[in-house]
């Protein structure tokens, strides 16, 4: 990665964030909410959740890929396939610990694991010195923190804790951490001159060739249901859609307003995930929910003024 940009909170060159990131921050924490309602329709059909991570973002990815090849052509990438490489571990490997340990940790523990990553983010930035991590954003940050664990804590007391083993409740902590390590690396070492579609494009794909093995090893026997269940099938082809969108918008909104404004999509998506349930599943809102709602958008606010004064 030796053409790799150092030290940035965003992208050199690309424009200020102005309004196109809070618009940006709330499709893509939508996307996300879509996304995780999806994932649990294929857990409750009997899909094997590691091998529908994979089928989803190779799809997703060959879709991606098709705009990005006829933007970028195919030229220059083994220059950038350690980047896409190491970017791609950092996006799957939070998803996968989610689709592992939900089982048994319950959907509140691992809702409440997606309010720190804006914390975590904005402290590695601030200790790696990145412009964009400056200290009047702290109250944004913690506003926004508040606000998440208020309303993911409401979700953990509904699910009554979590249950399992000490090891997938030590596995759903290290959630927030990749989350927080993928931000960062993102930006700190995002490829001078490159777009984000390609760029996305080539993460997912590579995040789906990493998982590949894990699926086939823990779940080869339980694979033909991916393409042979009608119901399955489905689910698989509309995640692809959803996450195709969702990384073609975070890369955008990476390349725009850097690691740590892009962390607060956590808590959009929690808040939209509870209005999808509502929306969709004729469940209650959660505990708390138009408290935690306000406390978001406030830290949302405040931070992005913070970052248009520095």
């Amino acid at each position: 990665m030796a053409d790799a940009v150092s030290c940035v909170g965003h992208v050199p060159g690309a424009k200020g964030p102005g309004l196109a990131a809070p618009v940006l921050l709330l499709a893509v924490g939508t996307l996300i909410a879509g996304s995780v309602a999806l994932s649990k329709l294929a857990a409750s059909a009997g899909a094997p959740m590691l091998g529908y991570l994979t089928s989803v973002w190779l799809i997703a990815g060959a879709v991606l890929a098709v705009p990005a090849l006829a933007q970028r052509g195919g030229r220059g990438l083994g220059r950038v396939l350690p980047y896409c490489t190491v970017a791609g571990l950092l996006m799957a490997a939070p998803s996968a610990m989610g689709y592992l340990s939900v089982a048994h940790t319950g959907a509140g523990f691992i809702s409440l694991t997606f309010a720190f990553p804006v914390l975590m983010t904005w402290l590695i930035a601030r200790l790696l010195r990145m412009d964009g991590a400056r200290p009047g954003q702290g109250a944004g940050v913690a506003a926004a923190l508040l606000g998440g664990v208020l309303l993911a804590s409401g979700k953990l007391d509904e699910t009554g804790g979590p249950g399992g083993g000490a090891f997938w409740v030590l596995v759903a902590s290290g959630i927030p951490v990749a989350l927080a390590l993928g931000n960062i690396f993102r930006s700190r070492y995002w490829p001078a001159g490159e777009r984000p579609l390609p760029l996305a494009a080539l993460s997912v794909l590579c995040g789906a060739a990493l998982v590949l093995p894990a699926a086939v090893f823990s779940e080869g026997a339980r694979l033909p249901l991916l393409w042979s269940d009608p119901g399955i099938v489905v689910l698989v082809l509309a995640g692809a859609v959803v996450v195709a969108a969702q990384f073609a918008l975070q890369f955008r909104l990476q390349e725009l307003a850097g690691p740590v404004y892009m962390s607060q999509i956590g808590g959009v998506a929690a808040m939209a995930g509870a209005i999808l349930a509502v929306v969709a599943q004729g469940e209650g809102l959660p505990p708390a929910f138009w408290p935690a709602a306000a406390l978001i958008a406030v830290g949302t606010v405040v931070f992005q003024r913070a970052a248009r004064a520095g």
